[in-house]
């Protein structure tokens, strides 16, 4: 009864109200949480078709690891054969009185186990080694990948965040610039203006309007390739749960790697790079791979042995039969080949070696210049968050100046374009900074533990 009573005091528009509010509640719970970057990185890692190429040529190594080290474990197969022939007894030695020029046609049945094994090979045992050696920089590859994925999606996640700050930015001056011409038009009303000003206001609010859609296709363009990278539906915006400015309360340009000296940064790239690891399986498997084309030149040593039933047909006349014995294998002249193999040894591991101190120098190169633009990009930021305060500060004074009739709005319009410039190197300086950030944790190996 009271239920009823209530709802019959209840007015058409309360009900409309409560509605409303909830399809809004039930828009709201089925809207997707934001996205964090470390959720984005993840995603990415587990979902990229690069990472999974990456991850099958660590399957790859795998199998020809398998398959080299194969020949050094014993080999056992089965052998049967079915066989009618002749024979000329001549091509045998056999030449006396009585007998036949052509024995046969005969039959011969033959089944057999045969068995073989490597006891002494050195040069397969180095092929296995450097086959081991490569699974290890196909691993260490795999993780340079993942580093390069990361950092992407990192670098990709500041973008959209900039996009989107560039757009509120631009769609602030849009409204500050119909303010301003809504004032233009009450002044000209009220005989302060001139038709001039109000020219210069509808000017300003065209050239907004043209920023505003400037804004919306770039942040378009910064979300689908992160959606691309991190391999999201491209039929739904993403929404970003980072901030470029650290949140509220974070002092302008204040980020922790700021107190990290060169010394440390470096150390921790060379114990984290990636691929300074698969450089030095790349050292490793190449040093086998010589170890191996030295030792071609050395004998081998393997025992074999087959054991079966002959007979002409089965199961008439078998005898047991066997052979057993040990086969000692030296090369002595093979037409330059191994010289020739030496020598491809010997060049790729200079290669490698190379290869790594280039890498060394580079490694020290990215981290002193992520350092450096880290350190710059926090001043500029300072200066960025100060000449906006100024550009605000200007154009206060200069709209009280016209509201007051004592000037024309040309220093307002100027003063709003110094704001609309000021607030977008805001958002160009912290993203700068970001990306900074960025750079320096790969340049230590670290972009996949980034985050804003």
């Amino acid at each position: 009864m009271y239920m009823n009573s209530f709802l019959a005091r209840l007015t058409p528009a309360a009900v409309a109200a409560a509605l409303v509010c909830g399809a809004a509640a039930a828009r709201a719970a089925d809207a997707p949480a934001p996205l964090g970057l470390q959720s984005l990185i993840q995603r990415a890692l587990a979902e990229a078709p690069r990472q999974h190429l990456a991850d099958r040529n660590i399957a790859l190594a795998e199998i020809q690891r398998d398959s080299t080290r194969a020949a050094l474990l014993p080999q056992l197969g089965v052998e049967v054969s079915q066989v009618r022939q002749t024979t000329n007894p001549a091509t045998l030695g056999f030449n006396f009185p009585g007998l036949p020029d052509l024995i046969g046609p005969y039959n011969v049945f033959d089944a057999r186990l045969n068995l073989s094994q490597k006891v002494v090979d050195l040069a397969r045992a180095s092929d296995v080694a450097g086959a081991g050696f490569a699974i290890d920089a196909a691993r260490a590859q795999a993780d340079v990948t993942a580093e390069q994925i990361a950092s992407n999606v990192a670098l990709s996640y500041i973008q959209v965040l900039a996009g989107e700050q560039a757009l509120l930015s631009a769609q602030s001056d849009l409204a500050l610039a119909e303010d301003l011409l809504n004032l233009a038009r009450d002044q000209k009303g009220a005989g302060i203006a001139t038709g001039v000003d109000v020219a210069r206001a509808e000017t300003a609010v065209a050239q907004d309007r043209y920023a505003v859609s400037e804004s919306q296709t770039r942040i378009a363009q910064a979300r689908l390739q992160l959606q691309r990278l991190a391999v999201l539906p491209m039929q739904d915006a993403p929404q970003l749960s980072g901030r470029l400015d650290g949140g509220p309360g974070a002092l302008p340009g204040a980020v922790p790697e700021l107190g990290v000296t060169a010394e440390q940064a470096l150390n921790t790239a060379r114990a984290s790079r990636s691929e300074l690891r698969a450089v030095e399986a790349s050292i490793a498997q190449a040093d086998a791979r010589l170890q191996a084309a030295h030792r071609r030149r050395l004998p081998t040593l393997s025992v074999v042995g087959n054991y079966g039933l002959s007979s002409k047909v089965p199961g008439e006349a078998d005898e047991d039969t066997y052979r057993y014995g040990a086969v000692i294998d030296l090369p002595i002249y093979s037409g330059g080949s191994l010289a020739a193999e030496d020598a491809a040894a010997t060049n790729q591991l200079e290669q490698q070696r190379l290869q790594m101190q280039d890498l060394q120098q580079q490694i020290e190169q990215d981290v002193r210049l992520a350092l450096a633009t880290l350190a710059n990009s926090a001043e500029q930021v300072r200066a960025a968050v100060s000449a906006r305060d100024l550009a605000q500060r200007e154009l206060d004074l200069s709209r009280d100046r016209f509201s007051n009739g004592v000037a024309n709005n040309l220093d307002v319009v100027s003063a709003q374009a110094s704001l609309a410039r000021a607030r977008a190197q805001y958002v160009a300086a912290t993203a700068a900074q970001q990306q900074a950030r960025v750079n320096l944790a790969a340049a230590q190996g670290r972009a996949r533990q980034f985050d804003l």
